[in-house]
């Protein structure tokens, strides 16, 4: 009588330890069946994404958006661009915002009066503009100081051009002029073809 129940204890716990192997493993699959849906919604939706940044994309000259650069009241801008059109793919409403949270960015921190060179060029495949304040005298200008700047306005104007820059292939970042002075440089790969000097 005493093996009898005995045994049926045993078989009942290796019962209940199946039905809770079997439930365990019924709930990964269906938490790995939601994590597969999910990850090709997002997949989905980041192919999504890239066909219509590719949509929105056309081939853009950087000259004549260099040199819209809105006049800021308090500073004034030497522009400097080649002969030679400087060809990017990009979305053209983008790099015009980048163009003009950097200006935006230079009016606060430069002094009144001050002039920001805003030079373009291709060099090694690459689009480049550099921005530097002409009449800095640190060697570290606030003008490169914009990713770690302390306000918050230009913190978020930083990321949202590190953002732009990241998405269309390129970066921006801090760099000096080669009379050692820091400013910025937006690299972005150029459109088709090939390193100018």
């Amino acid at each position: 009588m005493y093996s009898g129940n005995l045994g049926l204890v045993i078989a009942t716990g290796i019962l209940l330890g199946l039905a809770g192997v079997v439930a365990m493993m019924g709930s990964l699959l269906i938490a790995n069946i939601r994590a597969g849906t999910r990850a090709r919604d997002v997949a989905e939706q980041a192919r999504s994404d890239a066909r219509q940044k590719m949509l929105a994309s056309s081939v853009q000259d950087l000259r004549p958006l260099i040199g819209a650069t809105p006049d800021a009241a308090d500073i004034r801008f030497d522009i400097q661009l080649p002969s030679e059109a400087v060809h990017v793919f990009a979305i053209k409403a983008e790099l015009c915002e980048l163009l003009a949270k950097v200006a935006a960015h230079a009016a606060r921190v430069m002094s009144a009066g001050a002039t920001l060179q805003v030079s373009a060029r291709v060099e090694c495949g690459h689009a480049v503009v550099h921005w530097r304040d002409l009449d800095a005298d640190d060697v570290r200008p606030p003008l490169a100081r914009f990713f770690d700047a302390l306000d918050a306005a230009s913190q978020a104007s930083a990321r949202v051009c590190e953002r732009i820059a990241s998405s269309h292939g390129g970066r921006i970042y801090s760099a000096p002029h080669a009379d050692g002075a820091l400013g910025l440089t937006l690299r972005l790969p150029l459109h088709g073809a090939v390193a100018g000097a």
